[in-house]
């Protein structure tokens, strides 16, 4: 009898051409475009943990949600925010965290 193992088969598909990614230039960049993607009807109820992903020119791939708690705190798992890494092939990211606070 053969042995049997599973195959893995990766793939990631771009929805929004390049051309069209945002450039991170400053961290005021990074902050405004994800404040844009909160929603503004829960920020202040969950907190949450996002991941920006983005390519060697610092052009954004995309934004990733990796969880939402609740009032108090939100836990990760590193092999969830590593195999979102990976699998989009990005070669830097941003990691960010939103807790209840006041907007300034």
């Amino acid at each position: 009898m053969k042995d049997k193992v599973n195959e893995i088969q990766i793939s990631y598909k771009d929805r929004i051409t390049s051309p069209f990614w945002h450039k991170i230039s400053s961290s005021k960049d990074a902050s405004e475009l994800l404040y844009g993607h909160w929603n503004k009807n829960t920020i202040e109820v969950h907190e949450s943990f996002k991941i920006m992903l983005l390519n060697n020119s610092n052009m954004v791939k995309g934004i990733y949600q990796l969880s939402q708690g609740g009032i108090t705190g939100t836990m990760i798992d590193l092999r969830i925010l590593f195999a979102v890494v990976l699998k989009t092939l990005s070669v830097a990211i941003i990691l960010t965290h939103y807790a209840k606070c006041r907007i300034m």
